[in-house]
């Protein structure tokens, strides 16, 4: 009899537990970079990155993109949570596209970026921990990825084909400017 109200709890109950209609998967996180013009996945092993922009300011932006997908005619509540941690120094982002409520229409990004002002010239470890979270505040999935960071450095040569350019434009302009002068 007991065996018998226990089975007949557990059907009852089970139906009334409603999974989350959000789909995602950790396994596509990329980074952005040369301007958002290439992406690179954070599953990648010993993975260096360079920031994706650099604003006039001088404040360097490191851009994630995160796909969710909403089960077919259903709406999803929540939020996307992002730790970072850059050279010791801990900061979260969120991303709130779905704060009110998402529907099966699109494919929502729920992706963030991490701005910072310190050029690294050497590679500087950084973690984010990304977690998908619903309305009721429930942790649905979590995954940490570490990386590298580094400024793009010109190579000497670069830097010298460069002065090599910006000397002869100063040779002809001062060469045209004498013969307007005679």
């Amino acid at each position: 009899m007991f065996r018998l109200l226990v089975v007949l709890s557990f059907l009852v109950v089970v139906p009334l537990v409603k999974a989350d209609p959000v789909t995602f998967d950790f396994g596509s996180v990329v980074a952005l970079q040369n301007g958002g013009n290439s992406s690179v996945n954070l599953n990648t092993p010993n993975l260096l990155l360079a920031p994706t922009s650099i604003d006039p300011s001088g404040v360097r932006s490191l851009n994630l993109s995160f796909d969710l997908v909403v089960d077919s005619g259903q709406t999803w509540t929540g939020v996307v949570r992002y730790d970072w941690v850059l050279n010791g120094i801990t900061s979260t982002t969120f991303n709130t596209n779905c704060a009110l409520g998402c529907t099966s229409q699109f494919i929502h990004g729920a992706g963030s970026f991490l701005d910072y002002t310190t050029p690294f010239f050497v590679p500087t470890p950084a973690s984010v921990t990304i977690s998908v979270i619903n309305s009721q505040n429930v942790v649905l999935g979590s995954q940490s990825f570490s990386f590298s960071i580094a400024e793009p450095v010109p190579e000497p040569t670069t830097l010298l084909l460069f002065g090599n350019g910006v000397g002869l434009l100063v040779f002809f302009r001062s060469a045209i400017a004498s013969r307007r002068r005679e």
